[in-house]
């Protein structure tokens, strides 16, 4: 911005909004402020004629016609309106009391009318005197073009109607009502008019509106007067405020002196994951290089907490942290934290226990992330700070208004505590406290200080009480909008502990199983994990398809999906339950859901089901449901642990995925989690597709059902991260929230097409076999490159020269699934679908170069062992 100073009185011309001065802008103000009060007075007249006529005529107006409509009778009218004989007595009678009427009340005009059929409309009767000035003839025709819409309108609607205030030669100012005459049937034949006087009403509203425009003038000068007044006041000012300028640089100087603190902490992460990566260039193929890429894996990690922690920071900083309310189930909530602090806390000697009110409500209307932000920091603190004994956290709540509820968190641990003078210093920014007992301890130092700032956004704040060596107890209050105060229900002393190496304790070779789930993955996973029960198991695909099953086989366990398209769970096993019989009334059903929240299992068994399992599926919760539902005859002795573990003889690496969680989550065998991934590639390939676009309000509940298989089918192989992010869209689906949707969904496509693609790269089935004859292209660059350009053409949507280039690819010598994948790109062709074909094409590009990778730098396979 420019700015203009001369020696003596500064002469200040401040200039913005592209080079609008401050006096236009003022000025440009005071206008807008002018209009503004007058179209308040405009307004407001304009309500006052139309509030005083309806006024008018419900006091004077109404009385009247209703008075009139009493004593004329309807058939007699109509009779009359027919005839139309003045002799008619019934016509002479009527007159005379609409003429004693209208004397009684004062009013100007009391009148019947009647519509032809020919759109005319005639005086019947007449309340006034014949031969006076104004009266009407009996069945005189009148021009209504004249007439109120209200007059029209009582035979439109036929129900009483009063008109606006008219100003008519004879008599002034008027206002007129009008009143329906039926005959015996119901059938509306006429209707009596009263016209009565309206000048005084006028002349009253009109002295009103005069005063308010006098205000308003008067008001607008005393403004004008305060307007100059403080643009001499703005102006002298305004040169304060550029000398500010200089303070403003000061504040820059600061956040860079920020910057630079925060360097050491980058760069720290950045040259790990660099020096890593070199390592792991170096030893690829060498037992050495996994070690390496996990910890390039950590490296990052830790620099995205870095980075999502300065980015929170400055928004706290320079105030533009904002809250975005919604609706949110607190239980899950904070099952979701409790799992990834488990997770967290697995490999350490630590127990995680949840103790929840049983009276807190389940649902509430909040920022749900930053919820979730604030108990994560703090519960993160304690797993980092917790080297052995218990992480426990605590939630309660308090009413505070009549839709508020202040929730607190009490989250206390074991672990080396806080000295006395460091308590101060706790929640300010950048601290890192007791560093030289806690230098192995990763963080910015910014956690603690950001959930303070956002308890305080939340009407609420943060505490600490600590023993040094002793361990901490974190409370955290905020304020949240609650409707539904229906509480979570009762959940005591829940403890997370560590569940590895679970086994299954016995086999049942005899017992039936039905696993239901719409998702093949799960279903695959589910076969898996109980496998070594060694039990007949069936699956389907549907709730009508379970409940035919349960109908014509008898089995000891039905495992239910909760959601699933057309008939879910819950209604499947209503009408299992609703069967004649005592084996239908006593089957177990146990609820298999993603969404375990706390509070679900009452829900659960309110509907039909024995008990409920969580998904992703934990091998030691399925050992339960099995002990707990097999008939102990039908338990027979288990395979030792030790020739189990004698079998695992293949060690499988591949990125995104934590393959050891995979086995362990699909029954603990190699064999089973291969065929799971199998199963699982061609699953999401399938889903992929019907997620091409963001969905419309019709094709939302599709979406949301196609995550929600996809996040419990990538959380059962090890996904973590694509179950996360499925995880969040299925969230957004069930919120309606599109924009959100339209947002994360090309990522999360392009995440999960880059795991099948890895998944496949790393299955001996699709990166190493030469089933049915080899690919030439693994060695012959000629097939990569007509490759290439075939992907090419089918996105220009060359039709002829893709048909050309198929033609020439199907001639090269190919393995059967490569001919498979050509005569579906054919196909797609054929229907027009050329971004379909050409993602085929690219992915099998994809897998020819990794097998050209893995023929020239590996002997053997990505696996291990036996492979």
């Amino acid at each position: 911005m420019n700015k203009e100073r001369r020696d003596g009185n500064r002469s200040i011309a401040p200039k913005n909004w592209n080079g609008v001065s401050l006096k236009v802008r003022f000025s440009l103000f005071f206008l807008i402020f002018v209009l503004a009060v007058f179209s308040v007075v405009i307004f407001s007249s304009i309500q006052q004629y139309n509030d005083a006529a309806a006024i008018t005529a419900e006091r004077l107006g109404y009385p009247i016609v209703k008075r009139a409509a009493v004593f004329i009778g309807g058939d007699a009218f109509e009779r009359l309106c027919k005839t139309l004989d003045p002799l008619d007595p019934f016509y002479e009678e009527i007159r005379l009391k609409l003429l004693a009427l209208k004397e009684e009340t004062q009013c100007l005009y009391l009148y019947t009318m009647a519509r032809y059929e020919d759109g005319t409309h005639r005086f019947i009767i007449d309340g006034g005197t014949p031969g006076d000035k104004g009266f009407s003839p009996l069945g005189a025709e009148e021009d209504v073009s004249d007439y109120t819409s209200a007059y029209l309108l009582t035979y439109e609607t036929k129900k009483p109607q009063a008109g606006d205030m008219n100003l008519q030669s004879s008599w002034g100012w008027v206002i007129s009502t009008y009143m329906p005459i039926f005959n015996s049937a119901g059938d509306m034949v006429g209707l009596v008019g009263c016209d009565f006087e309206a000048e005084s009403v006028y002349r009253a509203i009109f002295s009103r509106i005069l005063q308010q425009i006098a205000f308003a003038t008067v008001f607008a000068i005393v403004g004008f007067m305060l307007y100059l007044a403080l643009l001499n006041a703005v102006t002298r000012q305004n040169g304060e405020l550029l000398d500010l300028n200089e303070k403003i640089k000061l504040a820059s100087e600061s956040k860079s002196k920020f910057l630079a603190q925060m360097s050491h902490e980058i760069r720290t992460p950045m040259n790990a994951i660099i020096g890593m990566s070199e390592l792991a260039e170096r030893e690829y193929g060498r037992p050495e290089g996994p070690k390496y890429i996990e910890e390039i894996k950590s490296a990052g990690k830790n620099l995205l907490s870095i980075i999502n922690d300065i980015l929170d920071f400055s928004k706290i900083e320079s105030g533009s942290l904002e809250l975005n309310p919604a609706p949110y189930e607190l239980g899950s909530l904070l099952n979701d934290a409790l799992n990834i602090i488990r997770v967290y806390m697995e490999d350490k000697p630590v127990e995680l226990i949840a103790e929840i009110a049983p009276d807190i409500p389940a649902r509430m209307t909040g920022d749900e992330t930053r919820v979730r932000q604030v108990l994560l920091n703090i519960l993160s603190n304690a797993a980092k700070y917790t080297r052995e004994g218990f992480v426990k956290l605590a939630a309660s709540h308090e009413r505070v208004g009549p839709d508020k509820v202040k929730l607190t968190f009490s989250i206390a641990d074991s672990g080396v505590g806080i000295k006395a003078e460091d308590r101060d210093k706790l929640f300010g920014d950048f601290v890192r406290i007791d560093q030289k007992r806690n230098m192995g301890i990763e963080g910015t130092g910014l956690g603690l200080a950001i959930t303070r700032s956002l308890c305080l956004a939340m009407d609420g704040d943060i505490s600490v009480t600590s023993e040094y060596g002793k361990g901490s107890v974190f409370t955290a209050a905020l304020t949240q909008t609650c409707t539904d105060f229906t509480p979570l229900g009762e959940i005591s002393g829940k403890t997370y502990a560590r569940t590895k190496n679970a086994a299954a304790r016995f086999t049942a070779p005899t017992a039936r199983l039905l696993i239901v789930d719409d998702n093949d993955t799960n279903l695959r996973v589910a076969e898996g994990l109980l496998a070594p029960y060694k039990s007949r198991i069936d699956t389907c695909f549907s709730g009508a398809e379970a409940v035919r099953l349960a109908r014509e086989n008898s089995y000891d366990i039905i495992f239910m999906d909760h959601m699933m398209p057309e008939m879910d769970g819950m209604e499947a096993t209503a009408a299992i339950r609703a069967r004649d019989g005592d084996y239908f009334k006593a089957l177990p059903i146990v609820a298999l859901t993603a969404n375990a929240v706390l509070g679900m299992r009452e829900t659960f068994l309110q509907n039909g089901f024995s008990d409920f399992l969580a998904k992703p599926i934990e091998i030691a919760k399925l050992n339960e449901m099995m002990e707990k539902w097999i008939p102990r005859g039908k338990w027979e002795k288990a395979e030792p642990a030790a020739e189990r573990a004698a079998r695992q003889t293949v060690i499988l690496e591949i990125e995104g995925i934590d393959v050891s969680r995979g086995l362990a989550m699909t029954g603990g065998t190699v064999e089973r989690y291969l065929d799971v991934l199998e199963t699982y590639c061609r699953d999401a390939a399938k889903r992929l597709e019907i997620l091409s676009d963001a969905p419309d309000g019709i094709g939302l509940a599709l979406f949301t059902t196609q995550v929600h298989a996809l996040k419990s089918a990538s959380g059962s192989i090890g996904a973590n991260e694509i179950s996360r992010l499925a995880a969040e869209l299925e969230e957004a689906g069930k919120n309606g929230s599109v924009d959100f949707i339209r947002e994360r969904l090309a990522a999360f496509r392009e995440n999960l097409s880059g795991l099948i693609g890895r998944i496949r790269f790393s299955l001996p089935a699709y990166a190493h076999s030469d089933e049915n004859g080899a690919d030439s292209g693994v060695s012959n660059p000629t097939f990569q490159e007509t490759l290439q350009r075939l992907r090419g053409a089918l996105l220009a949507e060359n039709v002829g020269e893709a048909d050309a280039l198929l033609e020439e690819l199907e001639a090269m010598s190919v393995n059967s699934k490569t001919k498979e994948t050509f005569s579906a790109v054919a196909g797609l062709v054929l229907t027009s679908e050329f971004e379909t074909a050409a993602g085929m094409i690219g992915d099998l590009i994809n897998v020819t170069i990794a097998r050209h990778v893995s023929a020239n730098f590996h002997n053997g396979s990505p696996f291990a062992g036996n492979a």
